[in-house]
């Protein structure tokens, strides 16, 4: 709650310093990394790392931000402007968070009992509700703070929206989600019905039918839908030539295949397979994932792989797969466990546990200001009950949604628990102003709740949730930081020898690298993947590329090709006298020589180094 008789409040410079304060301990602790090595990729993209120069199609974000990013990097090269941008929008998001859930517990602590005591004294109670709050954060979100992904940034911006739409502040929730929009659009769009649902709520405490509460509820839901058009089309603007439309058409189905209806295998298929005249030895590209060596697999075959495994995946009717996603909801709700890793094994404890505290805290509050409103028991329940109802049916939708679809890692759960939880607190919190400040009737009949009766109930509540969250952060919190130290540990270790292996790469510049791409992501099974250090690299162009991923067969990987001195069929490139393949040591090269033998070449890879250890380079000829 912002005290609007100054501005900045003391609430919001305290929470600002802390929050900064924050952001350098834990950079500090841990360092902060960017989570998956597609997150590098995103980052090497714009800041001229894969090609030489900023680039501002980095394909996974919508052109408008991606183009200004790369415009800083031009002037800030050596720079990790990408990863500024996303502690930026992370830390400015937590800021709008913790002001509001710690601020309206202070404001009322102050207004009650601080008027009397030294403003000292009304100082140290905001900095111990700040505190409390950032303990909650800390020991719930965890780790992704320090390994930072921007599907959950773009989930703390949209969250930040809501808080803001709450407190009226339209100009900048908007704000908010046109950004998480540009930054990650299904992410944003993911979020975007519970910010709607925060919007639909203040509509209804505006009264549907009152005059202007509806131009003025409105006004915001169409400032989004404008912008997001507006976004779409600068973005549809940027990718308009005949390669990129053609690229983003192979993207689309790529991300199908691969990220939702899974590639259909061969023996089972085999007749799908010869009608559009791809063979085993192709097939195993899209298997092992490096299918850039083959000009072949386009657009067009692309989008009849999707097609068909879209055809094989709705064999099963949508009643079927929804059936079988019941009992793994219903287990997330209620699985109480520490958590042993930062992604795997995964576990929703404690962000479950938060929701359903929540859950409880909303609906009390809820029957605490209904009890002023309404005088029979049945209303009262019932109207208390409505709100966390229509949310709890959402909720449920999308996580549906999600499980159905089969893409469920921890980046999207815990994004989902995230603004849920944050539509709960800002409907406690407003409850909380009602019942505290609002007027409260005397008690007039037996079945009137009396002022005394709310008093008590609301102290002996909120002894309640303090002891449920101490209990919470008390159990989890270690756990919570361990994992993280862990993982950031492992990650350091583990990426000792990709360090090595791009050190050696730039020490032969003369030659040019093509990646096997499961080697590029992890060189052994041990739980963790290459990531990258934010703030460590020197943004040097790469003489690296991959076989295939999601960047292969863009315009910038052919670009990258064409700047190295060789041919844009990577087929045809890795024969050139300064290529050379890179596998892990467990790798070998029999795929590749079964593909060129029914292309009808014969080739040759012999082994001319080995790196740190885990990875083997090879001369194909």
């Amino acid at each position: 709650m912002e005290n609007k008789k100054s501005f900045p409040s003391a609430n919001s410079i305290i929470t600002g310093l802390i929050t900064i304060a924050f952001a350098v301990v834990m950079g500090l602790l841990y360092s902060y990394w960017f989570d998956l090595n597609d997150d590098v990729l995103m980052k090497d993209i714009l800041a001229g790392v894969f090609t030489g120069t900023p680039e501002g199609h980095n394909i996974q974000m919508l052109y408008p931000i991606s183009f200004l990013i790369s415009l800083v990097y031009k002037v800030f090269g050596k720079i990790d402007c990408y990863g500024i941008y996303l502690l930026f929008c992370q830390y400015v998001s937590l800021f709008v968070l913790v002001r509001s859930f710690a601020g309206v517990i202070s404001d009322i602590l102050v207004d009650k009992v601080g008027h009397k005591a030294p403003k000292i004294a009304a100082t140290a109670m905001r900095i111990i509700c700040i505190l409390v709050v950032m303990a909650v954060f800390l020991t719930v979100v965890g780790g992704h703070f320090v390994i930072v992904q921007y599907t959950f940034v773009v989930a703390m911006m949209c969250s930040a929206a809501a808080v803001l739409f709450f407190e009226r502040k339209d100009i900048a929730a908007t704000g908010f989600i046109i950004l998480a929009f540009l930054t990650r659009s299904e992410m944003s769009l993911l979020m975007l019905p519970f910010v709607l649902l925060v919007i639909f709520y203040r509509f209804e405490d505006d009264g549907f039918f009152r005059e202007n509460g509806l131009k003025k509820n409105a006004l915001p839901v169409i400032a989004i839908a404008a912008g997001m058009i507006i976004c779409e089309l600068l973005h549809f603007a940027g990718y308009s030539t005949k390669d990129w439309r053609e690229f983003n058409s192979f993207f689309d189905s790529r991300t199908e295949v691969y990220d939702f209806y899974q590639i259909p295998s061969y023996d089972e298929n085999k007749d799908f397979y010869d009608s559009i005249g791809l063979k085993e030895s192709e097939y195993e590209l899209l298997v092992n994932y490096n299918f850039g060596l083959d000009d072949a697999i386009d657009a067009e075959k692309m989008a009849e792989i999707a097609a068909y495994g879209k055809k094989l995946y709705n064999e099963k009717s949508v009643f079927y797969r929804l059936a079988g996603c019941i009992s793994p909801y219903l287990y997330r709700l209620r699985s109480v466990a520490k958590p042993a890793g930062f992604e795997y094994p995964m576990t929703d404890s404690p962000w479950n546990i938060v929701t359903w505290i929540m859950y409880l805290v909303t609906y009390v509050m809820l029957l605490l200001y209904e009890s002023k409103r309404h005088k029979k028991t049945v209303s009262r329940l019932l109207f208390a009950a409505w709100r966390p109802a229509l949310l709890f049916a959402g909720r449920t939708l999308i996580w549906l949604y999600i499980l159905v679809r089969g893409r469920d890692p921890i980046r999207i759960t815990h994004s989902l628990y995230l603004i849920e939880i944050t539509v709960l607190v800002v409907l406690v919190e407003e409850m909380l102003r009602r019942v505290v400040t609002g007027p409260i009737r005397e008690r007039d009949s037996e079945s009137d709740m009396p002022r005394l009766y709310v008093t008590e109930v609301l102290h002996i509540f909120a002894g309640f949730c303090l002891v449920a969250f101490a209990s919470m952060c008390f159990r989890f919190m270690g756990p919570s930081l361990a994992v993280t130290e862990a993982e950031c540990e492992g990650r350091a270790e583990y990426n000792k020898a990709y360090e090595e292996l791009y050190d050696y790469c730039g020490m032969h510049s003369d030659n040019f690298y093509f990646m096997d791409v499961y080697t590029s992501v992890a060189y052994e099974d041990t739980g963790y993947t290459y990531s990258q250090k934010m703030f460590g690299e020197s943004n040097a162009v790469s003489n690296v590329t991959l076989m295939g991923g999601w960047a292969s067969k863009s315009p910038i990987e052919k670009e990258k090709l064409r700047a190295f001195g060789l041919s844009e069929n990577m087929g045809n490139a890795i024969f050139d006298d300064k290529a050379l393949v890179i596998t892990d040591k467990d790798t070998d090269l029999e795929w590749m020589k079964e593909y060129y033998a029914d292309a009808g070449r014969t080739i040759s890879a012999e082994k001319v180094d080995e790196v740190a250890g885990e990875f083997l380079v090879w001369d194909v000829r």
